[in-house]
């Protein structure tokens, strides 16, 4: 519950604010697979130096005691380099990890290519299941850790996705040969 809770007030915030963003990792695998366990919201966001102070002053809003570990004065710059910033709600525990959106060609897709959900009486931006699924297999290429190929598994098996735009993207990330085990065990299953 104090997921769901906090994924409201951050999105109200990046709403309010014109922020574009998306919803990503464990809580994006809960929409599109299956509901599993989550510690943290990751949140995907675009967010330029004008909109950064009103961002960090409408977060410290929401719980004034929270541990964030940027302050208005810290430039874009350093949180870029960084790759983005984290807070942590002091009220009930629950860590928000915000990525800036980079430069590449498949982070601006992500972000053109958001579903807009029902959430709570709120319209959420998620990451299309299908990116979400290529996240998954870059994830467990360089970790090895097989809850991504699990949460991956779990979206192919419950969401109706766009095969063709999966397998062109893996084949770029050097994944597609694990994209391919991975639907050769769901036919056999």
């Amino acid at each position: 519950m104090e997921i769901t809770g906090t994924l409201v007030k951050i999105t109200n915030v990046l709403n309010g604010l014109s922020i574009p963003y998306a919803v990503t990792g464990g809580v994006a695998v809960t929409v599109w697979g299956r509901a599993r366990y989550t510690a943290d919201i990751d949140i995907i966001i675009d967010i330029s130096p004008q909109n950064l102070r009103p961002l960090v002053s409408a977060l410290l809003k929401t719980d004034s005691k929270m541990y964030l570990d940027i302050d208005v004065e810290t430039p874009i710059t350093e949180i870029k380099k960084r790759g983005g910033f984290n807070l942590v709600y002091s009220q009930n525990g629950v860590k928000v990890d915000f990525v800036i959106k980079k430069d590449d060609e498949f982070f601006q897709m992500e972000l053109k290519r958001v579903v807009k959900k029902d959430f709570h009486n709120q319209k959420i931006s998620f990451i299309s299941p299908e990116d979400l699924i290529l996240i998954k297999l870059q994830w467990y290429k360089d970790s090895g850790s097989t809850r991504h190929l699990e949460d991956a598994e779990s979206i192919l098996k419950i969401t109706d996705v766009d095969l063709e735009y999966i397998k062109d993207w893996s084949h770029r990330h050097e994944t597609r040969e694990i994209l391919e085990k991975l639907l050769e065990k769901i036919k056999n299953d």
